[in-house]
């Protein structure tokens, strides 16, 4: 059995390759690359240093989770016959799929590894753009854009957008989130000299760019609430706890759980006269002021103490959860009637752990 060194190239400039990286990868005589597709590959060759790639593996596979579980099961079986090197673009741990699958086999199957850090093409950007990250920023995957969902609360990066076509599907994503005319910023091989570049430009054109390729990220700024398309559920609480303040307006800053009862019967109403109605129109406004009374009720709970709406979330998302064994654990319902019975032995369990 060997050992997995596991090492990051950097950004793609040759003086962001550590020393300790250069030196563990003229020591290996088994090298394997991700991807031969990164700046440093030509220093790596001028060097003398050999490696093999997984490139062809993006030609089998369609997928990329296949690619990158193809990439990890051979390292790992290489692993088994003796020592490899396994290098990979940036920093090991910042948005490499491989590495997370390889550490996994490597505790699943008691193989020892070592991972050298690197500077990551996130520095680079930071570095690029002039911007310091302490008020905090999100990592997205451009691929991933349905799960995991940009903030525009916050400086959002947006990696893995690969040519003109993936830059098209990010573009139609992200404008779900931001408008049209949002400013982002296209950046192309950040920190690395002569191939650095850096457009500003508004997010529908971002698929007209036709030097987008495996480098290219993109960096988009919080978005003030005024400047808004879409605002989501941290807005509304953001919003409610400004009417609240001490700056805020004087008719929400007076309002108590009483005196707010008239209001959600009221609204709960018009809800159910716009189902009536058929009005779509009519039923989305409604079910915002229905919102509204749920946001404005755990706003006044916070306020004593009591509890915030994050507990309410929590709550009803634990209910649902736990009322659904057929749809989140083991059990199987086939009918109606199936899922009524497991429903009422579920709300059986929840009394009982309650009375406990």
């Amino acid at each position: 059995m060997g050992k997995i060194t596991i090492v990051g190239l950097g950004p793609g400039g040759k003086e962001h390759l550590t020393i300790a990286i250069y030196e563990a990868m003229k020591k290996h005589n088994n090298i394997y690359l991700r991807t031969e597709k990164h700046p440093v590959v030509s220093y790596l060759n001028q060097e003398g240093i050999n490696f093999k790639t997984f490139d062809y593996a993006y030609d089998i596979y369609e997928d990329f989770h296949e690619v990158y579980e193809h990439i990890a099961s051979r390292v790992l079986e290489e692993a088994k016959k003796g020592d490899i090197l396994y290098a990979v673009p940036g920093h090991p741990y910042v948005a490499e799929s491989t590495v997370q699958l390889i550490v996994e086999g490597c505790k699943r199957e008691g193989i020892e590894r070592v991972v050298y850090p690197a500077m990551s093409f996130v520095d680079a950007m930071f570095m690029a753009l002039e911007i310091d990250p302490v008020d905090g920023f999100q990592l997205v995957d451009g691929l991933q854009l349905e799960e995991q969902k940009p903030d525009p609360n916050m400086d959002n990066i947006i990696t893995q957008v690969y040519d003109p076509f993936i830059a098209s599907e990010i573009k139609l994503k992200l404008m779900n989130h931001y408008d049209d005319e949002q400013e982002i910023y296209v950046v192309k091989a950040a920190g690395v000299p002569d191939l650095q570049k850096i457009v500003k430009i508004p997010l529908f054109e971002l698929d007209r760019l036709d030097w987008i390729d495996y480098l290219t990220t993109i960096f988009i700024k919080k978005v003030e609430n005024c400047e808004k398309k879409y605002y989501n559920m941290n807005n509304l609480v953001q919003i409610m706890e400004r009417l609240r303040s001490k700056e805020g307006c004087p008719w929400d800053i007076k309002q108590t759980h009483q005196s707010l009862k008239p209001y959600l019967i009221e609204e709960s109403n018009e809800v159910l006269e716009a189902i009536d109605e058929e009005d779509d129109s009519s039923l989305e406004e409604e079910l915002g002021d229905v919102l509204l009374q749920v946001i404005f009720h755990s706003q006044i709970a916070k306020e004593r103490g009591a509890f915030q709406i994050e507990d309410v979330i929590r709550g009803i998302c634990e209910k649902l959860i736990f009322r659904h064994p057929h749809v989140f654990g083991g059990q199987s319902a086939d009918t109606v009637e199936d899922v009524a019975k497991i429903w009422a032995e579920q709300k059986m369990k929840e009394k009982h752990m309650k009375n406990k």
